[in-house]
């Protein structure tokens, strides 16, 4: 009981005072909000976090939405959220029961609970917002240090009923998955590129942990903090490397946590628009907030086919926006339903398809009388009567107008619908939270990246047949022909800590397209901070580039001679890197042949940035949505006004070699 003491002591000196009651407490409580980094937020600070709590056995955790209890909110306690969420396990101890574990069938902005008995670590998700962590320490009075548990579960990669197939806590995965946890919710571990010969360094907890080893043992680490500095972290932050190869028209990102003084903390997100042409190439040219609308956590952009507006969705809200590009006016908004997440234009109609994440549908929108002036057409369902609902996230348009895939995040499924029948073709299992999907430049075949299955599906395109992939005659469009598997694939021990991978190896995939001449498939995957690179060739995973923490976001642009570069964003950190994934331009890769040409810090600007908002918090950070302009993939490319498609090579106006179409 000693030093049981003494632990509860220390702890109370590094929160000041407030775990100590929380460690007693029959119930502890989390505001689910739509705040950057205290999403899951229990009032008190653990190190850096808000959103992580240490409690005794049997405590009850309430997660509420309803209202709130800690934050500006607490006054009246009201709630602190726009958005609907789920509250799901995504690791426990591999010795809880199932009654300690939770998951929501659907979507809502319903109060949460569960009741935690078995001593460990235990983190919950949001499956609509899978940033959004919360975790629960369930102490053993019997050890020395707070008990992480032996071996831990992971939603999506071991076997629930398996305890056999849990991961050891003291592994290199275990102590990348408590790494991770910490630089998620914790904003001050976030990585600024404005810190130029600042090391890279998070602050963890200074605490006692036991962990375990493969073998069951226990491992007693005095101090987390001194186990995990260093373990990945700790190099200088870089001088900004400006690209020595233009490209072509502007690039649009979504720093989504970046606070501005008329929205305040609880509905974050601005627009950073940079150019990649001209005298102030590679230089931010201004700053969207869009405050008088209250955009919430602005997520995806796409833009109408003279490329003269941009549509910008808002996860953590209700409305789809339509922003003047060329002076970032504000045009429109429409409420589209909760959590709208990517948006896409429909090739040969020129409609606006809204992915529904907090629902189970696609709104499509009507562009009439202009692209600015959209009204509303129907809602497209994901699923069949009956079936779960869908949650669908990052879908994809086929490049004719006739298909769409969507990645349905609560089914575990992936939907292929037709606009030649309006009927879904197929609902094809994917992986464990399905969160982007991507077509070929010729809608043969779909990618969907499987955010807590760390894998990459192939599934067949819209096509009754394709000749080329036997399983597409046998099953038929949306059959699935593999599954990728990006981190378990034999190139990373996960067991022993310090792995180095020995290939490429990705965690989390996120954002996942074709390159418009669809010969690679690029990666941003979060966990692991790496874009991985497939070869569509063959399906397999060919090479590996290090990138950010939170690694989200892949788009490509045209490069001024020819090619394309990839735009890669990051959730926790502020800079956009400018991939050269193919230098010499000849659709093979070597594995180290894909270099970083550049990139731009998307808080930091040599010139006068306008913005209709005052920047106070999170500056540049959140980069999710990326959109380069033009838009170059098959199908859009040739919409392309003149002022645009002359800025580019034949091979680029016809990426997939047919007769190159004149300018319009």
């Amino acid at each position: 009981m000693k030093k049981r003491r003494m632990l509860l002591a220390m702890l109370c000196l590094l929160v000041g005072g407030g775990l100590a009651s929380a460690a007693h407490a029959a119930t502890t409580y989390f505001d689910v909000t739509d705040e950057a980094g205290w999403w899951f937020d229990t009032g008190t600070k653990i190190g850096e976090t808000r959103s992580l709590a240490v409690v005794k056995r049997g405590t009850k955790i309430k997660f509420l939405q309803k209202s709130s209890k800690f934050g500006p909110a607490a006054i009246n306690g009201a709630s602190r959220v726009e958005s609907r969420h789920t509250v799901t396990s995504l690791i426990w101890p591999s010795k809880a029961n199932k009654n300690e574990q939770i998951d929501q069938p659907t979507a809502n902005q319903d109060d949460q609970q569960v009741t935690l008995h078995t001593p460990g670590l235990h983190v919950f998700v949001c499956k609509v917002h899978p940033y959004m962590l919360a975790g629960v320490i369930v102490d053993d009075k019997t050890t020395t240090g707070l008990d992480i548990g032996a071996k831990l579960h992971l939603l999506g990669v071991t076997d629930p009923t398996n305890a056999s197939t849990a991961l050891p806590s003291y592994s290199d995965i275990g102590l990348r998955l408590v790494r991770a946890f910490f630089v998620v919710t914790s904003p001050a571990n976030w990585k600024d590129y404005t810190k130029v010969g600042i090391p890279y360094q998070p602050i963890y907890p200074a605490v006692p942990v036991v962990l375990g080893d493969p073998a069951g043992n226990a491992v007693n680490v005095p101090d987390l903090n001194a186990a995990l500095t260093g373990f990945i972290d700790g190099a200088n932050i870089p001088a900004t490397i400006t690209p020595t190869t233009d490209g072509v028209g502007e690039v649009w990102v979504d720093t989504q946590y970046e606070e501005s003084v008329s929205k305040g903390a609880a509905k974050p997100s601005t627009i950073t628009v940079i150019d990649v042409a001209g005298v102030n190439k590679w230089k931010m040219k201004r700053k969207i907030a869009l405050p008088a609308q209250q955009m919430n956590n602005g997520h995806n952009m796409w833009a109408s086919h003279d490329q003269q507006y941009i549509y910008q969705t808002e996860w953590h809200g209700k409305s789809l926006f339509v922003i003047n590009r060329l002076t970032g006016a504000f045009e429109k908004e429409i409420v589209v339903g909760h959590d709208p997440a990517h948006v896409m234009t429909r090739v040969d109609t020129q409609d606006v398809h809204v992915s529904i994440n907090g629902e189970d549908f696609v709104v499509e929108l009507f562009p009439t009388p202009s692209p600015k002036d959209i009204t509303f057409s129907r809602n497209i369902l994901m699923q069949l009567p009956g079936q779960p609902q869908a949650q669908p996230h990052a879908h994809w348009m086929g490049h004719d107008g006739m298909t769409m895939a969507t990645p349905n995040s609560n089914s575990a499924d992936s939907t292929l619908y037709s606009f030649i029948t309006n009927l879904i073709v197929k609902k094809e299992p994917t992986g464990p939270l399905p969160i982007a999907a991507a077509m070929n430049p010729t809608s043969t075949k779909t990618y969907v990246s499987n955010y807590l299955g760390h894998s990459t599906s192939v599934l067949c395109g819209g096509v009754a047949a394709n000749p080329v992939i036997p399983a597409c005659a046998v099953g038929g469009p949306g059959t699935k022909i593999k599954d990728i598997p990006l981190l378990l694939n034999g190139n990373y021990d996960p067991i022993t800590p310090g792995s180095v991978p020995t290939g490429p190896v990705g965690g989390l995939p996120i954002q996942t397209p074709v390159s418009p001449d669809g010969k690679f498939v690029i990666t941003g995957n979060t966990l692991t901070g790496t874009i991985t690179i497939i070869d569509t060739a063959t399906d397999t995973l060919v090479a590996m580039v290090p990138c950010d923490p939170g690694c989200h976001g892949v788009n490509f642009g045209a490069k001024a001679d020819g090619g394309y570069y990839a735009y890669v964003t990051s959730k926790f950190s502020n800079r956009l890197i400018v991939l050269d994934y193919d230098p010499n331009n000849d659709g093979v890769l070597a594995p180290n042949e894909p270099v970083v040409a550049g990139w731009v810090v998307l808080a930091d600007s040599a010139l006068p940035v306008p913005t209709d908002d005052v920047i106070t918090g999170n500056k540049g950070m959140g980069g999710q949505g990326v959109l380069p302009v033009p838009n170059v993939y098959n199908g859009w490319v040739q919409k392309l006004p003149t002022s645009f498609c002359n800025q580019l090579t034949p091979a680029q106006r016809n990426p997939i070699g047919a007769p190159v179409p004149a300018c319009s």
